[in-house]
Formats: structure tokens, sequence, C-alpha cells
């Protein structure tokens, strides 16, 4: 039984990572999610039912348009994947209980900002906004923290980002983009003070990372612009769902070793 469920988690990850690939990119191009149907961005064909089923769609069509042979972006393929991941990740952590559906909530947000900031390096202010909206009733709602620790927390992921943008700009480098400062106060809002300073550590660390990989094979150079929405996104998952068990263990050898 638990494994049915565990399924059925994932599947519907799938599925609606699928639908979130279509919001993240449409609503930034001012596009309606509903029509026109999804089609090739080749040749224009229509997809098929086929060439929709969440995830195996992509590998039953080899990553190929069925119609025109070109290339489909495996960020599709990717982006269902990962949300079915993060949605049976949540199920694992917390079960079906209220701070799960908050979980749903915040991943699928991440999902279709981390599509359109790579897509358009864009994170939209009429995703953001209403999200902070609603991020904010489902904290009046469920508080496993006290409430001004999640409004601690959108002053601190925010305003470090803010400092680290003035900082930029006085030493003559480019600041930290608007959307950025805006998500990282999202998400404080929606994790506290402790899991958002997590986040600003893991995402540094993980696109300092992968700039330094993408440099070192030639894909980028030194002034190549690199989003930053999705590595806030993995970092404040990362975070969110393990942070505290990270310090737990990182408290628990400070105070064995002493």
């Amino acid at each position: 039984m638990e494994i049915a469920i565990l399924v059925m988690v994932f599947l519907w990850g799938g599925i609606l990572g699928s639908f979130y690939n279509v919001v993240g990119l449409r609503i930034p191009a001012g596009e309606s999610i509903v029509s026109p149907p999804s089609s090739c961005k080749d040749c224009g064909h229509r997809l098929g039912l086929l060439d929709l089923i969440p995830i195996l769609g992509y590998v039953i069509r080899r990553g190929q348009c069925h119609y025109c042979g070109s290339r489909i972006s495996p960020i599709y393929w990717f982006g269902e994947w990962l949300t079915g991941i993060c949605f049976l990740l949540a199920y694992m952590v917390f079960g079906f209980v209220p701070e799960f559906w908050i979980a749903i909530f915040i991943i699928s947000m991440l999902a279709i900002l981390s599509v359109s900031d790579l897509k358009y390096r864009l994170l939209p202010n009429k995703i953001i906004f209403p999200s902070m909206l609603i991020i904010l009733l489902l904290r009046i709602w469920h508080q496993p923290l006290p409430l001004w620790d999640y409004l601690l927390g959108f002053l601190v992921g925010g305003g470090v980002l803010l400092l680290i943008s003035y900082g930029a700009i006085w030493t003559g480098r480019a600041p930290m983009g608007g959307g950025d400062i805006k998500l990282m106060s999202l998400l404080g809002l929606a994790f506290g003070v402790q899991s958002i300073l997590l986040t600003l550590f893991f995402s540094a660390v993980l696109a300092s990372v992968i700039g330094i990989v993408l440099i070192s094979i030639g894909k980028m150079d030194r002034k190549s612009f690199i989003p930053y929405g999705p590595f806030i996104a993995i970092g404040g998952m990362i975070a969110y769902l393990y942070g505290q068990d990270m310090m737990s263990w990182y408290m628990g050898i400070i105070s064995f070793n002493s």
C-alpha cells in the first residue's frame, strides 16, 4: 500500500510538472496557458496524446518531434522528473499533514519560476507577488514556527541578497537580479530564518560549483550570465526538507568533538 502511495505521489508530481513547463514558458511571454494547444516549436504541428504523456512521452519519442524530427529540449523531461521527485521527497519527509500541502505549493511555484528563468532569464512579478500572498495566508493557517520567524525570514532572505547587490554595484560588478532578491524573500517567508540562511548558503555553493564546471569544460566564461533562480530553488528545497536534520547532525559532531 505504501509503495502504491509513493508511486501515485511521484506520478502526480510528474503530471503537474508537465503543466508547470507550459505555465513557466507561457506566462512570462504573456500567452494563455490554455490555448493554443501544445505544439512543436519548429514545425508547429499539434502534439498528440503520446507526445504529452509526462516523463514517458519524451522517452518514447527519443527526445525528438515525431512529425519533423527536430530535437526536443530535455528541460521539459527534466522538469517533469524533478517535480515528481520533489513531490515524493516532500511526502516522505512530512506525510499527509498540513505542511505537505504547503510543500506542494512551494515546489510547484519553484518549478514554474525555474522554467521561466532558464528560458527567459526572468522571474516574473506576476508569479512571485501572488505567491507571496498565498504563502503568507498558508503560514497564518499553519505555523510549525512562530509567525515572527517567517516574517523575519522574509526580511533576511531578501535583505542579504539586496546587500550583496549593493556591494556589487559599489565594486563595479553586476548586481543581483531583482527577481532573485524577491524569490529569496518569498522563500524566507515560507521557510523561516534558519532554513533561509541555509538556502543562501546552498544556492551559492551550487551556483559556484556548476559555474566552475561549465567554465572548465568551455561551455561558458567568467563573464557569462547564469540564471540564479534554479539554484535558489534547489538550495531552498534541500534546506526546507533536510536542513533541520543537517543542523542536528552538525551540532552533534561539534558536541562530540568538544
